[in-house]
């Protein structure tokens, strides 16, 4: 697969990255030692050289340095670009300086009380103290673990800088690439398993309508879909995971409504638990792995674009990416992703769930989420 570079080197759209990272890969990705660094890799150019006479061994003596200087961005800026970020275990967890990450990046860090930025001209990060909720670009993505303070260092998950900010902001380093053919869209419950209920209203309805208008757009597009069922049937957890390794699918999309308070509204997507992270709402880590885990980077990248188009297409309130181990989508051999499209508890937020103009907003934005990563990743 190759890497989609534009032209002023970035790689992705929300990254403000240096020229260097436009070679970016799992070769080349940050290394951990034992001596809390963080090694980073440098871009080397290769100039070759041809057979040349005396005069031409001075004319490269002065050439060659400037060209260096040019091809390599950590040597022309070394104090934008550290060859380490330093580390420290911080209750148990292997902790980033947020200084250095943000360096990485090419970023500016700045603080404020207990608020951490990152900025640069393409990307404002925002972070705080004790809290796992990021904000990307407008975007809120829930990490692993709460932004730490040790000694006056602000402190990140090790884990959430390499399976959040690396695959979103470099998604060259996204492994496997997973190339999207064919999509299983799976309407949540069915039959006797009615889900969430607001008077006569079933959440199994609702998951149905939207589905079905999401599988017709996808095959408009050219895509080969599957439905776990298209019609008010009950079909079990693991007949729904099953389907997606009959079929060998792609990518796994799974559509539900949320239920909670009345006065609760809100969009949702989530993404399996990555081993050895805690779920959204614990602190209680998932030790084993499950089939999910081989594309926490593709479903970060994926539900991170999903949920930022849902939020602008809909207008409805902002409720992040998060993590959990449901079943259907941490048993899937294939990226995938539940979404939350809006509660069916709240009266207002149900009247558009039924609109049949919300539910193209919600499946054109579904849509513009795998578009993205497709365009991406190939």
């Amino acid at each position: 697969m190759c890497e989609k570079v534009f032209k002023d080197g970035r790689i992705g759209e929300v990254s403000g990255l240096k020229p260097y990272a436009a070679t970016a890969s799992m070769q080349n990705a940050p290394k951990f030692f034992s001596n809390n660094r963080l090694q980073l890799p440098l871009c080397h150019s290769k100039i070759g050289l041809s057979r040349h006479y005396p005069w031409q061994h001075l004319l490269l003596l002065l050439v060659l340095p400037l060209l260096f200087s040019l091809a390599s961005p950590a040597a022309a800026q070394p104090k934008k670009r550290p060859l380490t970020i330093r580390f420290q275990t911080f209750n148990g967890s292997t902790y980033l300086y947020m200084v250095d990450v943000a360096t990485f990046y090419g970023m500016t860090m700045t603080t404020r009380g207990k608020e951490v930025t990152f900025k640069s001209k393409f990307s404002t990060i925002t972070f705080a103290e004790n809290s796992r909720q990021m904000t990307l670009n407008n975007v809120q993505f829930y990490l692993s673990r709460p932004i730490a303070k040790n000694k006056q260092v602000f402190l990140i998950g090790k884990s959430d800088f390499e399976l959040v900010l690396e695959p979103i902001l470099r998604p060259a380093t996204i492994t496997p690439k997973c190339p999207i053919k064919t999509i299983l869209v799976d309407p949540g419950h069915g039959g006797k398993d009615v889900g969430a209920v607001n008077g006569k209203n079933y959440e199994k309805d609702v998951n149905l309508a939207v589905a079905l208008r999401l599988a017709t757009k996808l095959k408009a597009r050219g895509f080969n879909v599957y439905m776990t069922r298209n019609k008010d049937s009950e079909i079990s957890l693991d007949r729904r995971t099953k389907f997606a390794d009959a079929i060998d699918a792609d990518l796994f999309i799974s559509i539900h409504c949320n239920s909670a308070s009345p006065s609760v509204n809100g969009l949702e997507t989530y993404i399996a638990t990555p081993q050895n992270d805690p779920a959204v709402g614990t602190t209680v880590v998932s030790r084993d792995a499950c089939p999910a885990n081989k594309y926490d980077k593709t479903n970060a990248y994926l539900a991170f674009y999903t949920q930022r188009a849902l939020i602008q297409r809909t207008g409805v309130a902002d409720r992040g990416v998060r993590r959990k181990r449901y079943y259907v989508i941490r048993n899937t051999n294939c990226p995938s992703m539940l979404i939350e499209i809006g509660f069916i508890s709240n009266n207002a937020e149900l009247a558009n769930l039924k609109n049949p103009i919300q539910q193209e907003k919600i499946t054109d934005a579904i849509i513009d989420g795998i578009i993205k990563y497709r365009d991406a990743t190939k």
